[in-house]
């Protein structure tokens, strides 16, 4: 079985699907993640910006917009080539947040989303982070917490099923290494041991219903990484729920936690 530890999941499919696929995430959590850092890490114009993990770049075009012409927005990204060309504000920086060449203590704000949770070693990312945050620089790091995924009525037809397939889905995702389901709930702690000061937690909760847009990509990813998961079946019976016009049940919940570089 693979270890999607060391594998991107999706690197088999097509360049344009997956481009559009990371372009839909970044829209359904554009919004909270927006109003997030505009309360929890204020941008002045002229700041210095780095994403870790910046993917298809939607949240590069909108921390220019947060820090003008003068500012500075570095990408960072193994594959950087569904994001928009860099601009005058906007840089690319295509390596692996391991062993990518430094700026140190240069930003004003680290951030990244849905980054870490996939890592081998995201305690050497963060570490990788602080470096890069100027001294009394703000780390911003969203990463999601699976478990509390559930039915919101446990006595809604079929939802013990769904609860069972569920499990058996996130116990998967532990197995092959795709992601730790529960990586959300200790990140507030992580970053407090690594040394990070004024540690503040934000929770994105919503209960969603089987067939809205959102509910319909989940049950597409939970398709697309089925066969890498090994537990097709399982994945399958999520995702016709998830389709399920009627069924409701509580979304996974997104973690923001920031702290201070001393």
């Amino acid at each position: 079985m693979s270890d999607l530890k060391q594998t991107y999941f999706a690197a088999e499919r097509k360049r344009d699907d997956e481009a559009d696929r990371l372009r839909r995430l970044d829209a359904f959590y554009a919004e909270p993640t927006q109003n997030w850092l505009k309360g929890a890490a204020p941008l002045k114009p002229g700041a210095r910006v780095l994403e870790v993990g910046a993917g298809s770049g939607g949240m590069l075009a909108w921390l220019a917009e947060r820090v003008g012409p003068t500012g500075d927005v570095l990408g960072l990204d193994m594959d950087l080539s569904r994001a928009a060309p860099p601009t005058a504000v906007v840089r690319h920086l295509e390596a692996n947040i391991y062993d990518a060449p430094a700026e140190p203590s240069a930003f004003d704000l680290v951030y990244a989303r849905l980054v870490l949770m996939h890592l081998h070693d995201p305690e050497a990312a963060l570490a990788r982070m602080i470096e890069w945050a100027k001294p009394g620089g703000t780390i911003a790091i969203a990463d999601l917490d699976c478990t509390i995924a559930a039915p919101a009525d446990r006595a809604a037809p079929g939802a013990d099923l769904f609860d069972e397939k569920l499990h058996v889905v996130r116990a998967a995702m532990v197995r092959t290494g795709l992601m730790e389901p529960a990586f959300g709930a200790r990140l507030p702690g992580m970053m407090a041991a690594a040394g990070l000061q004024d540690v503040t937690v934000e929770r994105f909760d919503r209960i969603v219903e089987g067939g809205s847009d959102w509910s319909l990509f989940q049950a597409e990813n939970n398709l697309l990484i089925s066969g890498a998961l090994g537990e097709p079946e399982a994945a399958r019976i999520v995702s016709d729920f998830m389709s399920r016009p009627g069924f409701f049940y509580h979304d996974q919940r997104l973690v923001m936690v920031t702290g201070r570089k001393p």
